[in-house]
């Protein structure tokens, strides 16, 4: 009988590129859409392949799958991606066996996200197993990691600070929004600047703050138009700044200017307004800054409380690589289980054939001897056998030796 497999394979791999050596024109070009996935993974059965997990999101695309050698899956992955394997070099990220899974627990907890501490990457590894299971790409091996990286990921969100305080400017932004929010209700808001950081602040501030009335503006309508009706918002031309700032609550600056945007003149109507600006150089009006109606808080600040952050964040790291650590070795003892929990069965199958041939004599020799009584006897010698036999395996040592031994004493 054959020990546990979990592939016909013999080792486990990553492959892929990420935001640690890719910028983002790069790494779009080694991004897998679903569909490209699905015949990447088909190839990858119709060869012999079973278990593999496809993740591409906009910072890493990655493949964890069984093959003989590395080089299988990096040919998918260029065939599929469209690219070559000698830009694949240029910025590979290979794992192999223990590393390749530390990598996938590290990834799923926010260590190796662009942000230290994000854990939105969870969800979309769970998204991504699960259209392996859909593509029937997986394997018992597969099941239990991404469930132990899932627990992992909750373990270091819970009992870890790595993901509290704002790691970013566009973040920090929001958390000054909800202190405002704590004494100011339904306030209105404009956003002035879709640029990146624009855009960043306006999808955290629908899915952070709660506030219903937001208003975009952009000198280039049509980004303001698009944005605006993805996040089911209202946007205003250039020509209706002045009377949008002037109506706002909260201002939110992320022009990339090189002289101011928003300017005193602006406003005509005299009350308490929250000025958040993103822009450097500044592009609120320096005389703002000084009016006492205006709580204007610029980037620096900003930087200043996602760099704390970082630091705090930073601080958790070696208590979120203990608890990998704890997570990967109970994923090993499974696993180590799954390679003993065979043999110990043929083992117990064996002693079973023996001991009813036993019990057969037995009974010819000895008729007034009642049948369940010895077997209840037979049956409780052999579970002390086979348990010696399991706790000797799970305790170490060169489990593939013994269970070499143990397949050749008893013929199994």
């Amino acid at each position: 009988m054959k020990e546990f497999e979990v592939s016909r394979f013999a080792n486990f791999f990553l492959i892929g590129i990420d935001h640690s050596k890719a910028d983002v024109e790069t790494r779009e070009l080694f991004t897998l859409n679903e569909e490209k996935a699905n015949h990447l993974l088909h190839e990858y059965k119709e060869g012999g392949g079973d278990g593999m997990l496809i993740l591409s999101t906009c910072n890493r695309t990655e493949i964890y799958a069984f093959a003989s050698c590395p080089r299988d899956l990096i040919t998918l992955f260029c065939k599929y991606s469209g690219t070559t394997k000698a830009q694949f070099e240029l910025y590979q990220n290979i794992q192999q066996n223990r590393e390749a899974i530390s990598h996938l627990f590290r990834v799923g907890s926010g260590l190796e996200s662009k942000i230290l501490g994000d854990f939105e990457i969870i969800g979309q590894i769970k998204k991504s197993y699960q259209f392996s299971k859909e593509q029937g790409g997986h394997n018992a091996f597969l099941d239990r990691l991404v469930n132990n990286a899932v627990q992992c990921s909750k373990r270091v969100k819970n009992e870890t600070d790595l993901s509290t305080g704002a790691a970013s400017v566009a973040f920090a932004a929001v958390l000054q929004l909800k202190k405002y929010l704590e004494t100011h209700s339904s306030p209105r808001v404009l956003l002035y600047g879709m640029g990146k950081m624009g855009r960043t602040t306006c999808e955290n501030l629908v899915n952070q703050t709660g506030i219903k009335d937001i208003k975009l503006v952009n000198r280039t309508e049509e980004k303001a138009a698009r944005l605006a009706e993805r996040f089911d918002l209202k946007y205003l031309d250039l020509a209706h700044l002045e009377e949008g700032l002037d109506e706002a609550d909260i201002i939110i600056v992320a022009t990339g200017s090189d002289q101011a945007t928003v300017k005193a003149e602006h406003f005509k109507t005299t009350k308490p307004r929250l000025l958040l600006d993103l822009s450097m150089p500044r592009n609120i009006e320096a005389a703002l800054y000084a009016d006492a109606q205006f709580d204007v808080i610029d980037v620096d600040h900003l930087s200043d409380i996602a760099a704390e952050s970082i630091r705090k964040r930073q601080a958790q790291i070696p208590l979120a690589e203990s608890i990998i650590e704890e997570q990967i070795t109970d994923f090993y003892l499974w696993l180590e289980s799954r390679r003993v929990a065979p043999t110990l069965q043929a083992l117990r199958e064996k002693m079973n054939d023996w001991k009813d041939k036993e019990l057969k004599s037995l009974s010819k020799k000895f008729p007034e001897m009642s049948s369940e009584q010895a077997d209840e006897f037979a049956a409780q010698i052999l579970n002390r056998i086979t348990g010696q036999f399991a706790r000797q395996l799970k305790a170490g040592g060169d489990l593939n030796s013994d269970l070499r031994t143990i397949h050749h004493i008893f013929e199994l």
